[in-house]
């Protein structure tokens, strides 16, 4: 299955280009046509699983190329403008500017103004009129009546473009190390990071006001110092939307922001009244030499840090020292990982999931805690332990050792140094950089789409020992098996047995159980180790998955003896295996439902299953039980259909 994607990624990324290449031939006077060939194999894995995931079935290879070809235009033009395309016509409007902004309008030098021809970038806010659209030539009739009019809003930067020099260097002449003298700062900012999230903080009031401050989103900046250390500008609420137009890398003229130093003595701006935020794309800072310098090519690194990595890093860093994966092309592999990246998309096997670890950080008197969760993932290059914070890691909870994920948005920290002298780098991922988790063996339109389906016979799936492939067979047996010991009790041949009373306790009893909805993993208590949460009634009835392998908080199993779980038995006709799992899309009935069944009437639900033909996904490596990740019916053709028709006729 992870192999499949991979193919299927490296498949489109290659007719992306070739298709892109073409529109950049028939436009030769367009350079961002040639710039838009160079699709990152990280977008193209990204977006391939969130349309494989929306359309879990129906597509095909065309489809799924359609629908990425017009996502990539308008991403990448967004990555190169800024903001998304806008497939209207150029439209007139008038606006009422704020009044914080009429100093700026006025504003002149050498009798040019500065306004003049001066572009905005604004969150439009409802138009002020109702114009009649189909009268706009028509100056016979008032301007308010065919114009739209846009009333004053503060969601509003300034442009600036590579012919301001003069203008941010007269403007913007205080640097971050002297704010603390200043009553009023004017500063030349870098942007590093834009939050990707809004954090939500409830309110005590039912009627909150512009000033509650529910709602933020912080933007990481630094001034051109090399030893700067980075400040926050902080918007609330409405001033959230302004975060959209900021891109790392760009520079920001802030004239005259509030200002307060948080609990760490960090340095946090707000957008005030008084402030105007003037935003440069970082091409034009850098023609009009208005960038930072990227020392991090320049001078050699201090004796603290002068470990020399073996690994050469696969892009340039920029001049705060990181490594931008963003638009890197190519796929990266544990084995290009170091330290400093930002924006690094993995595709690899879980190995290993480890309980929630909460990291315990001291905040004056009081002690604030976050959810840390470790994941351990594999690809043909190695082996790399990562950490999901907060909601980031909790997506990870339903994730089972042996599937294959796409993790997006991860960082590596700065080199640290350890208890045995030695350079460590961490890898982390958190909802702040946009990490999102990608289950890629539970794409169900990876089986149920005909174009994107890999079948493998069960006996080659052995002889190479596939620890994820994809099957097609028929469901031959079912068989019941105990914790207390390793050989089934119960079976399709055998629906009698002597050694269990089911008196005692029910068919359903045994094989199903409550879960904790978080990660669908059997209760064992009140707490849920895994999650490191309390389970209270967050329950879901489950059919009980096979001790050992699925159930990672099941320490009592030996002492529940009576518990057990059920195993089907596939056969494709090359050989026969043995999986768990799936039950109720087998049974097609709920977990609750079977569990309201009478003994017999279980059974019975058990026996309709054989004959069934199904095509699934597999986890395993032949030398035990798979696991059924997922699976659909298997439906002919209309042309599988006539043939089988045909065949009978003859005989």
């Amino acid at each position: 299955m992870g192999k499949s994607f991979e193919n299927l990624v490296r498949d489109i990324q290659s007719k992306l280009h070739v298709l892109f290449i073409k529109k950049s031939e028939s436009n030769p006077g367009r350079l961002a046509m040639v710039e838009a060939t160079k699709i990152p194999w990280s977008w193209v894995a990204v977006n391939t699983a969130k349309v494989l995931s929306e359309y879990p079935t129906g597509l095909t290879d065309t489809v799924l190329l359609s629908i990425l070809e017009l996502m990539w235009e308008k991403t990448f033009i967004k990555r190169f403008k800024g903001f998304d395309k806008d497939e209207a016509n150029n439209r007139e409007l008038d606006i009422y500017m704020h009044p914080k902004f009429n100093d700026w309008i006025a504003y002149s030098n050498e009798n040019i103004k500065f306004f003049t021809n001066r572009k905005i970038r604004m969150i439009c806010p409802p138009k002020a009129n109702a114009p009649i659209l189909n009268k706009y030539k028509d100056t016979s009739i008032a301007r308010r009546y065919r114009v739209a009019l846009i009333p004053p809003t503060e969601l509003l930067l300034i442009m600036l473009d590579k012919n301001d020099k003069a203008f941010v260097q007269r403007e913007f002449p205080h640097k971050i190390r002297n704010i603390s003298k200043l009553t009023t700062c004017r500063l030349w900012l870098k942007i590093i990071h834009v939050e990707v999230i809004v954090h939500t903080t409830p309110t005590s009031s039912l009627y909150p006001t512009d000033e509650s401050k529910s709602q933020r989103t912080d933007i990481f900046l630094v001034d051109m110092s090399s030893d700067c250390v980075p400040v926050i500008l902080s918007l609330y609420d409405k001033q959230t939307k302004l975060a959209s137009i900021f891109r790392r890398n760009d520079y920001i003229g802030l004239y005259k922001p509030a200002m307060n130093r948080g609990s760490s003595q960090e340095i946090v701006f707000e957008y005030a009244n008084d402030t105007a935020i003037f935003l440069m794309p970082e091409k034009e800072a850098q023609e009009a030499s208005l960038a930072k310098i990227n020392l991090t090519t320049m001078v050699s690194q201090d004796d603290a840090f002068s470990y020399t990595d073996p690994k050469k890093d696969i892009a340039e860093r920029d001049e705060e020292g990181f490594l931008d994966c963003l638009n890197y092309t190519q796929r990266i592999y544990v084995q290009d990982l170091v330290h400093r990246m930002l924006n690094v998309t993995l595709l690899g096997k879980v190995v290993g999931l480890a309980n929630n670890n909460p990291y315990i950080k001291q905040d004056g008197e009081t002690n604030l805690k976050m959810d840390r969760y470790a994941i351990r993932l594999s690809d043909s290059t190695g082996t790399m332990d990562i950490t999901l914070w907060e909601d980031a890691g909790r997506d990870s909870r339903k994730l089972r050792v042996g599937q294959y994920v796409l993790l997006d948005h991860l960082v590596t920290s700065d080199r640290h140094e350890s208890t045995n002298k030695q350079m460590i780098w961490y890898v982390n991922g958190s909802v702040v950089c946009g990490t999102r988790i990608y289950n890629v063996s539970t794409l169900s339109c990876l089986i149920s789409s005909t174009s994107f389906r890999s079948i493998i016979p069960l006996w080659h799936a052995k002889e190479n020992k596939s620890d994820h492939f994809q099957a097609e067979g028929m469901i031959v047996g079912w068989e019941l098996f105990l914790n207390s010991g390793q050989q089934s009790v119960l079976s399709n041949t055998c629906p009698q047995s002597n050694e269990i009373d089911f008196l005692d306790n029910l068919l359903s009893d045994r094989i199903t159980t409550l879960a904790h909805a978080s990660c669908l993993l059997p209760r064992n208590g009140n707490d849920c180790e895994f999650c490191g949460c309390q389970i209270e009634n967050d329950v879901v009835h489950i059919f009980r998955p096979k001790p050992g392998v699925a159930d990672v908080n099941m320490s009592n199993t030996k002492n529940r003896g009576w518990e057990g779980w059920l195993e089907w038995s596939l056969d494709d006709g090359t050989s026969i295996c043995k999986m768990y799992g799936g039950e109720e899309t087998l049974l097609n009935v709920t977990t609750t439902h079977f569990r309201d069944m009478s003994h017999k009437s279980q059974i019975q639900l058990l026996n309709s299953v054989i004959g069934t033909q199904i095509l699934c996904s597999l986890t395993g490596n032949g030398t035990s039980t798979y696991r059924l990740e997922q699976m659909t019916l298997f439906e002919p053709t209309e042309q599988e259909c006539r043939f089988t028709l045909e065949a009978v006729s003859k005989k």
